[in-house]
């Protein structure tokens, strides 16, 4: 809204590429409710001082007495003051139009395709991996926000030297288990999950398996299970691909070939390297085919990624952890040699996570050998719980999952403290109701009575929330959700602790009650878009 305002002042005023407008809520009322830095964006570009600036986009924003009470420059950032008419058309905009407030047309039409978990097949969903899960569930969702049809993609990498390592452990398990003599084999997958597959492929088929079988047997068991896992999450994909699949059909040959001709891959050592202009020849991550002829990995991401750029879909998003990292300026020279603009094209990271219980640090289950699993941390602290952790720190930065806190039924756990705001509010409406009490037509209702700090900082913070979705669905970080829910959450405990909703005047009350109603529109709202439930009784 405010952000709006001043896009319009930039295109009037003047004729430079707009810069991104930034609107934060004040840490200091006594300067104005929301400040903004725009006019160092600018400032650079025009040559000017960022002052001049700022009292120059202030003349005219002074002029819409209907949004602003004041508008005031100082050293070159811009503090606004609401007017309160504005703030209770925005409450009556929040209870027209419910659930669909926040959501834009902005980018209707338009089509993204957005890949992410896709983890590694050779054993159980790691909480690492599952981290990508809310994270591009969230991105997904804020880009339908704001008008998006989004493709949800899964990639299934179920060939190569890891599937071959695992083979060769599955293999040492099933024959063990019938009694013969066998050697562990080096750099073999340790925990007990292949010698669960292994037991599993015995009771199920017998003794007479092949080791491409009881390999492909594996696969589709691992593969189950973490889609039982990732579906606890929440997350339903639309699209399936398998690596295997690319490599017998011949797609990934297909584009092996495409980058030979575009003069982009080179021979060298006796393998085929991914080399636009030489660029990646030190890195070994880049090999499209080995010396042995077999397609590498990568080999059948450049064929994937390649098929996405020509689709015809206008944004595409690679969810992955950070150690791809190395991985994106390959896949971005694909997609310059695939014609398709780069600023389209956007490879969120996200970091490890350490699992804790208390001050201990869980290095390793058991079952995994090496990590902590997905389900065990899912079983643990139920779907929200996980769901809401995951996304509250931002994805470049490692996080430490606290299972004690996540599993608090307290105000010290931030999803309980948020959904218990919402039962708050879903519990004094019912009261309302049982007392013969109930919000009023739009029409009729007076919010002019809502005049206490308390509730007009309420009011500030849930007109911010198409802007909160608005910056999610462009920059991708999704914390801010949580941390947005979580101070309007506080924010409604402070009013309630304060004042009582139904008060000895029946205008106040009314004006109180719908205010409430509102209260819970956008908590339920954010809610959804993490993907957590927003119950009305706890």
């Amino acid at each position: 809204m405010i952000r709006q305002q001043i896009r319009r002042v930039l295109e009037d005023k003047f004729d430079v590429p707009l810069p991104d407008v930034g609107v934060e809520l004040s840490d200091n009322f006594l300067h104005g409710d929301y400040a903004s830095s725009v006019a160092f964006g600018i400032a650079k570009t025009l040559n000017r001082k960022p002052q001049e600036i700022a009292e120059e986009i202030s003349s005219e924003l002074k002029k819409h007495t209907d949004v602003f009470l004041s508008v005031e420059p100082v050293s070159g950032f811009i503090n606004f003051r609401l007017a309160s008419s504005l703030l209770y058309k925005e409450l009556g905009e929040i209870m027209t139009r419910g659930e669909e407030y926040g959501a834009s047309d902005f980018h209707k039409g338009q089509r993204a395709r957005v890949e992410y978990i896709s983890a590694n097949p050779t054993g159980p969903l790691h909480i690492g991996n599952a981290r990508g899960g809310p994270l591009g569930e969230t991105i997904a969702k804020s880009l339908e926000k704001i008008g998006y049809e989004v493709l949800r993609e899964y990639y299934h990498n179920d060939s190569g030297t890891q599937v071959e390592k695992m083979g060769e452990t599955l293999w040492y398990w099933y024959e063990k288990l019938q009694g013969k003599e066998t050697e562990f084999p080096e750099g073999g997958y340790k925990g007990d999950y292949l010698k669960e597959l292994g037991e599993a492929a015995l009771e199920t088929h017998g003794k007479e398996m092949s080791r491409d079988v009881l390999t492909q047997f594996a696969l589709d068991s691992i593969y189950k299970e973490n889609f039982e896992t990732i579906k606890k999450m929440g997350i339903r994909f639309d699209s399936f691909v398998k690596e295997s699949e690319l490599l017998q059909s011949g797609k990934t040959m297909a584009v092996v070939e495409k980058l030979k001709e575009l003069g982009m891959a080179k021979e060298q050592e006796g393998a085929l390297w991914f080399a636009p202009g030489d660029e990646f020849l030190g890195d070994r991550e880049a090999v499209l085919v080995r010396s042995s002829g077999q397609p590498t990995y990568f080999a059948s991401d450049a064929a994937y990624h390649m098929e996405k750029f020509t689709s015809g879909y206008d944004l595409v998003v690679t969810v992955l952890g950070s150690n791809h990292h190395g991985h994106i300026p390959k896949l971005q020279a694909i997609a310059r040699a695939s014609g398709f603009a780069l600023e389209n094209f956007q490879v969120p990271l996200y970091q490890y996570v350490r699992v804790k219980r208390g001050d201990e640090v869980l290095k390793m289950s058991k079952r995994a050998g090496t990590y902590v699993t997905a389900k065990e941390v899912l079983d643990e602290v139920g779907p929200d719980a996980f769901i809401f952790f995951l996304l509250m720190s931002a994805p470049n930065t490692h996080m430490d999952f606290d299972l004690e806190l996540a599993k608090e039924q307290s105000q010290k756990n931030p999803v309980y403290y948020i959904q218990y705001a919402h039962a708050r509010c879903a519990s004094i409406l019912k009261k309302a109701e049982e007392s013969g009490l109930k919000p009023l037509n739009l029409e009729t209702l007076n919010f002019s009575f809502l005049k206490e700090p308390e509730e007009l900082s309420i009011i500030k913070k849930m007109i911010q929330f198409p802007e909160v979705v608005e910056d999610t669905a462009h920059d991708f970080q999704v914390q801010r959700l949580p941390h947005y829910a979580l101070e309007l959450a506080r924010i409604f405990h402070n009013f309630y602790e304060k004042h009582r909703v139904i008060t000895e005047s029946e205008d106040l009350t009314i004006a109180r009650l719908n205010l409430v109603v509102a209260i819970q529109k956008i908590l339920k709202g954010t809610l959804r878009l993490m993907g957590v439930e927003a119950p009305e009784v706890m």
